[in-house]
């Protein structure tokens, strides 16, 4: 299901794709990402859009969720012309050094499923907003508790800019609610191994005291909708994030509540139209930096159709990138 809605996003986003005539055949523009299932859609948009424009885009990824070892990608790729980066950020305080001194060179970087620390040279961050998301997950789990119940928090690298405001959200849903309670906290288990270890343990040993469990980690998710299905749970009510095929089965058979989706697609083929603007002449708005690639719960109801949603927020992002986000360039 996933690369047959790849396809159809890319047919239709390239619909919508117009490039003028600014000898863009000298564009070199690089995708960096993590080795990590959530970035995989990625190294597609970065093939699909070097299809649809004839600009030369190339996706690399890093081993683990680690600035240095982008550094030595970006790096490499600076060694062969590249000129324009939609960059992960593989830690949010010290890749503004690397964005400065892209910047500095007169090339563009546009951050693209995380932040950097504020401030920040990037033009523009294309993400989830973790915050809300992780919210609305934590929402839903506590409705689907009843308002009452306790509550696993399954969580990834501490080192991704996106775990600690993931964690803070969650937590602070929880405060408003007196009969919920936040049983425990296992982090660092976005890594398969590290998270069957720690998910099995704990489910063994506490998984009686557990009542619902949040996970805003993609291998987390699937391996706490694995051991649920394993075990022929249906009581502990369970809120992941993505939509890995095992993950949606599990919604579909009952043993998972519902999981929040991301847009890693779109946010690197945006990404990337976004440098293009930029290396075009185009200047971002005062005031713009953030743009939300959306986020939504899949559950049974919509679970066979949620795809169709998220290419229509891909398409959304795109058709009005321009419009919306950029001054066209000075005449």
């Amino acid at each position: 299901m996933r690369k047959l809605s790849l396809i159809i996003i890319v047919f239709l986003l390239g619909l919508c794709l117009t490039v003028p005539g600014v000898a863009e055949e000298k564009l070199k523009l690089a995708v960096t990402g993590v080795l990590h299932p959530y970035f995989a859609p990625m190294e597609f948009a970065a093939k699909d859009y070097m299809e649809k424009t004839g600009i030369k885009t190339e996706y690399r990824a890093t081993q683990h969720f680690d600035q240095e070892e982008a550094n030595v990608i970006i790096e490499g790729m600076l060694a062969l012309g590249y000129n324009g980066f939609a960059m992960w950020p593989g830690h949010p305080e010290s890749v503004n050094a690397t964005i400065t001194e892209l910047v500095n060179q007169g090339i563009p970087v546009v951050l693209i499923a995380g932040p950097a620390k504020l401030p920040t040279d990037a033009s523009l961050c294309i993400a989830t907003d973790v915050g809300a998301s992780a919210a609305q997950a934590t929402e839903n789990l506590i409705k689907a508790l009843g308002g009452k119940g306790n509550i696993l928090n399954l969580l990834g690298q501490l080192s991704d800019p996106n775990t600690l405001i993931r964690k803070k959200a969650i937590e602070g849903v929880i405060a408003k609610y007196p009969d919920v309670n936040l049983l425990a906290e296992i982090a660092e288990i976005d890594a398969f191994e590290a998270a069957t270890t720690k998910i099995d343990a704990f489910l063994s040993s506490r998984g009686k005291e557990v009542d619902g469990m949040v996970s805003t980690a993609y291998v987390a998710t699937v391996v706490a909708a694995e051991a649920l299905t394993e075990i022929g749970d249906k009581r502990i009510k369970f809120v992941g994030i993505d939509d890995d095929p095992k993950v949606i089965k599990a919604i579909k058979e009952g043993y998972v509540t519902g999981t929040m989706t991301q847009s890693p697609y779109g946010q690197a083929f945006v990404g990337l139209e976004a440098l293009r603007l930029l290396k075009s002449g185009y200047t971002v708005k005062d005031g713009v930096y953030f743009i939300d690639s959306g986020s939504f719960m899949v559950t049974k109801d919509n679970a066979d159709t949620y795809a169709d949603i998220i290419r229509e927020n891909a398409m959304k992002m795109l058709d009005t990138l321009e419009k919306d986000y950029f001054n066209p360039p000075k005449q």
